[in-house]
């Protein structure tokens, strides 16, 4: 017997195992793809006499699911009482030959990589080793009676509830989108990173201390807007001052004084852009047209939006301008998107910790809005009186009075 604790380790044993033995018998919680061990257990697959999988939390992959979706040696504990959580692999060839994995490891990547796991080896020459076989068959057999497999068409479904889950999932450990830690950067658990953690008194004692912008003035800025787009039925019926007022460029209308079009960011010197909404370009109207004004946002929403927005600039050197895009999107989910520009991105991007360099449409959304989505403060806004009743209406586009400065 012996006590693996390195991940390397942990895979040179398993492929050792499966090269030396005829017969896999496992249990395991969650199972994924992309290892050194999943590609051994592809070439052995003749050995699997019963493999039981979990996909408890939809933390199994679809490609492992569909890989061996054909293998009617492997099944699936669907809806357990509970969760099932064993991690026992057996490699047998006779009741006199065999070795057994057992300890905190599942058939994962992660197991294998960068997780911190504690597994035995126990082969036929332990102690109590006739007892302790016979028990490990008595549970596969029982646990393998309770399995189903999977078909075709529940694994379409399980892939796209599956999807769903990752953001879940990974948000808990800090990650966010594709490219949410670099190299010399590790991720950090959300309630240690403080503008996550902190409760809407907090984030309204930031507001009210700005020391930039009258909030009054603020709050009448997002309810014209709001007010503009349910108006009219989409955003080229607008008159071209109101126009012009949503989008943070230069205009005519007539406001309360005090009420400065550009707080939430002024697009006055994006020339391209201001010439776009002066014409009244229709693929800018279009792409706020996939911006519903009340509900839930997701990123298909979003890349709707961006599928005609870019295509307003298509033959320009102009491929991606945050700024301008999140002005547009701020007015008209201010309880969704922030405006990010150039007086506002370096301080937001180190309280959020997040990478400023390259950030782009898609970074935008999978590290900035799917963070806001996971904050204290956005989930549980909770406004003592009428003035924070329309801030936490605009709550996410008021980050900016947080982070701006002159």
């Amino acid at each position: 017997m012996k006590l693996i604790t390195k991940s390397t380790d942990l895979e040179k044993e398993f492929l050792r195992l499966q090269n030396d033995y005829d017969n896999f018998y496992w249990l395991t919680a969650w199972a994924s793809s992309n290892s050194k061990s999943f590609k051994s257990l592809i070439a052995h697959q003749d050995k699997i006499k019963k493999i039981v999988v979990g996909i408890h939390f939809y933390q199994t992959h679809p490609d492992f699911i569909e890989t061996f979706l054909d293998n009617a040696n492997i099944k699936y504990i669907k809806q357990p009482e509970g969760t099932f959580h064993p991690k026992i692999f057996l490699f047998y060839n006779y009741d006199n030959d065999w070795e057994l994995l057992i300890g905190s490891a599942n058939f994962t990547n992660a197991a294998f990589t960068i997780n911190t796991e504690a597994t035995s080896l126990i082969s036929y020459h332990d102690n109590n080793a006739g007892k302790l076989l016979k028990d490990i068959f008595a549970l596969i057999d029982d646990k393998w009676e309770s399995a189903k497999p999977f078909d075709k068409a529940e694994l379409d479904n399980y892939k796209n509830v599956w999807k769903n889950y990752r953001r879940k999932i990974n948000s808990l450990s800090g990650k966010y989108g594709s490219s949410f830690v670099k190299p010399s950067k590790q991720s950090k658990p959300l309630h240690l990173v403080a503008v996550a953690s902190m409760n809407w008194d907090a984030f309204m004692r930031r507001v009210y201390n700005e020391k930039y912008h009258s909030l009054d003035s603020r709050i009448k800025v997002i309810q014209i807007a709001r007010d503009l787009f349910k108006k009219s039925n989409s955003f080229n019926e607008l008159t071209n001052d109101e126009r012009k007022f949503v989008a943070g460029v230069h205009n005519n209308l007539k406001v309360d004084d005090g009420v400065d079009w550009g707080y939430f960011g002024s697009m006055k010197g994006a020339i391209l852009f201001v010439k776009r909404i002066k014409d009244n370009n229709n693929y800018i109207s279009q792409a706020l047209d996939e911006i519903p004004l009340a509900g839930q946002i997701t990123r298909l929403h979003y890349k709707r939006f961006l599928r005609y927005y870019q295509k307003a600039f298509k033959g320009t050197t102009w491929k991606n301008n945050l700024a301008t895009a999140t002005r547009l999107l701020a007015m008209k989910r201010p309880d969704i998107f922030v405006c990010l520009d150039s007086k506002n991105k370096a301080r937001l991007c180190k309280d959020f910790e997040i990478t400023k360099s390259g950030l782009d449409y898609d970074r935008y959304w999978d590290e900035i809005i799917e963070r806001i989505y996971d904050f204290e403060w956005w989930i549980n806004p909770s406004p003592k009186n009428k003035k924070e009743q329309e801030v936490s209406k605009a709550r996410a586009a008021f980050l900016d009075s947080l982070y701006y400065e002159e």
